[in-house]
């Protein structure tokens, strides 16, 4: 950015697709709506079904209907497209020098306003908006992990309290499903403040796929992956944690294979602090893997081993950054994480726990609190 040069970061799109739209105002809409920052100000500029909520519960430092600044900003330039005299408008009443805008700005609008219009993209200035977080927003995404952890524990309660009949697992008189467990899950979750979908409940081959979530009857002795990720009904914060249980008794190469990855988490924990770079983190743990005798490898069935990330940010977004991953990034006190190894081998399973940390001015602290069982 040159001296001098005053820039409008601009916004439009829905909060739910745009979670810095929801950062910036704390006001929820199902439509999109067009916001910018400027100077220090955020500004929204709203349908009239949208105007007067969002001025009376918004923390946006001004609220316009948007309609009203269209017909003026046609009437003062009539020359060009609708959008581009919006945007003249705005430069000329607040000073702007140049808009930026996201990778996923509207492509319809921004083809009406690039050649008469300062407007460029820069992903990196909104992607890492949200990272360093606030004392109240910790706080938030430790209520949620809370919530997060109360859903596995009542999935492994039902596990627990589930019979087996022919290998399948059956609850209350009916076969336990994957879908079935889902679905009082989120229930569940639902009940105690929180919004969850496609919780993923996977066992035996199906848990080799990190992102399968799920389907047809649950068996003893098969590893099944309980991956939740819920957000508060109230604040949007999300929690972000996994386990992995076994109903009856676990196979030696089954616990074994558990205890590397609970080994490697607890490892990489240790490790975290502000400064250390993701992309070390990542080769700890493929290193750690590797020793232990579960190196990453391809088969004709696909690759098999530790074959994702270490974790991600997380908040008002599942995903958001710093991804903690292969690409190197320093990290900084105020940042949310997950810690989430895994090993996915067709002929054992699949494993994955995960937990959230918050990175600490000496090292990190756990937002979420759940235990490590295996056998349910």
């Amino acid at each position: 950015m040159f001296m001098g040069d005053r820039i409008a970061y601009v916004i439009y799109n829905t909060p739910q697709q745009d979670k810095n739209l929801l950062y910036w105002g704390h006001f929820d809409a199902p439509d999109p709506f067009f916001a910018l920052t400027v100077g220090g100000r955020k500004l929204a500029f709203v349908s009239e079904l949208e105007y007067g909520r969002c001025k009376a519960s918004s923390t946006f430092d001004e609220v316009f209907l948007r309609s009203d600044v269209q017909k003026r900003s046609v009437l003062a330039y009539p020359q060009g497209t609708p959008w581009s005299a919006f945007f003249r408008y705005l430069q000329q009443q607040y000073a702007i020098d140049r808009f930026v805008v996201p990778n996923d700005f509207p492509a319809t609008v921004y083809a009406q306003c690039y050649q008469t219009v300062p407007l460029g993209f820069d992903a990196a200035a909104f992607e890492t908006t949200r990272a360093i977080k606030t004392v109240s927003e910790i706080d938030e995404i430790r209520k949620a992990c809370k919530v997060t952890a109360d859903m596995l524990g009542y999935a492994k309660s039902i596990l627990h309290h589930s019979t087996v009949h022919n290998h399948q697992l059956e609850y209350e008189g009916s076969v336990l499903t994957s879908e079935r467990l889902r679905t009082l899950m989120e229930q569940y979750g639902f009940n105690h403040g929180a919004c969850a979908e496609d919780t993923i409940v996977a066992g035996g081959e199906q848990a080799v796929h990190p992102h399968h979530r799920g389907e047809g009857p649950l068996y003893e002795g098969q590893l099944i992956v309980l991956d939740c990720f819920p957000y508060l009904k109230q604040s949007g914060y999300y929690g972000d944690m996994t386990r992995t249980v076994v109903k009856g008794y676990a196979k030696p190469e089954q616990m074994r294979m558990y205890q590397c990855v609970r080994d490697c988490q607890q490892a990489l924990i240790e490790r975290i602090h502000p400064g250390v770079l993701t992309s070390d983190l990542m080769q700890f743990a493929l290193d750690f893997f590797e020793r232990a005798g579960f190196g990453l490898k391809q088969t004709a069935m696909g690759c098999e081993g530790f074959i994702h990330s270490v974790g991600h940010g997380v908040g008002l977004g599942l995903h958001e950054y710093p991804s903690v991953g292969a690409q190197a990034i320093a990290l900084e006190a105020g940042m949310v994480i997950t810690v989430e190894p895994g090993l996915y081998f067709h002929t054992i399973g699949g494993v994955r726990i995960e937990d959230d940390v918050v990175v600490t001015p000496t090292g990190c602290e756990r937002l979420s609190d759940y235990s490590y069982e295996l056998c349910v």
